[in-house]
């Protein structure tokens, strides 16, 4: 930005979903969700200039550990709604006959839609004699929200977090059923 000569404007900074639609359909390739990420990063960590509505949901994962700022205990409600037992970890190390640690996201415990999603995945681990865990209470955000909206810091404490517990448990093969949680997991946190 020049003289508030903005050269991408800010509704479209902000308003960005990342789908990725762009990059498919540009003909010279830009990787335009790199550099609208690095943008926001920008506006987040060095001019401290985003929209107001990013106050909530950084304050909501850094104190709560998700973005609803829903109470942690509250991660496994839908574990009540189920007929069978689904093992929660307890910090420590996952036995080695436990085949799945079943990540289950902030969505897929707090919000209504996606819990339907995690108790069908589970039933089916269940109805198919696959033994597996959930963290329950120990699982907190990956934190890419916070990424995707340029707050980069977050991000890192929240993996760094997230990465100690799951070596510390020892967690070898994990289910996702969210996409950013399998994206974060999967390509970032190694």
């Amino acid at each position: 930005r020049e003289n508030d000569n903005a050269v991408i404007d800010e509704d479209v900074l902000w308003s960005c979903t990342m789908c990725g639609a762009c990059v498919n359909q540009c003909p010279v390739d830009i990787e335009h969700i790199d550099h609208i990420v690095d943008m926001r990063r920008n506006r987040v960590m060095i001019e401290s200039e985003f929209p107001s509505e990013l106050n909530g949901l950084f304050k909501n994962i850094e104190n709560k550990g998700n973005p609803w700022g829903a109470q942690a205990s509250q991660r496994n409600a839908w574990i009540e709604e189920v007929d069978f037992e689904v093992e929660v970890s307890d910090g420590e190390a996952i036995p080695d006959d436990v085949d799945y640690l079943f990540w289950v996201g902030c969505a897929g415990a707090f919000e209504d839609r996606a819990k339907k999603t995690t108790k069908a995945v589970a039933e089916l681990l269940h109805l198919a004699g696959v033994r597996f865990m959930v963290l329950g209470e120990g699982e907190t955000c990956t934190g890419d929200p916070a990424r995707r909206a340029g707050n980069e810091f977050l991000f890192q404490m929240q993996a760094m977090q997230n990465v100690e517990m799951l070596n510390e448990i020892k967690a070898k093969k994990i289910v996702v059923t969210c996409p950013h949680c399998m994206n974060t997991i999967g390509r970032e946190y190694p």
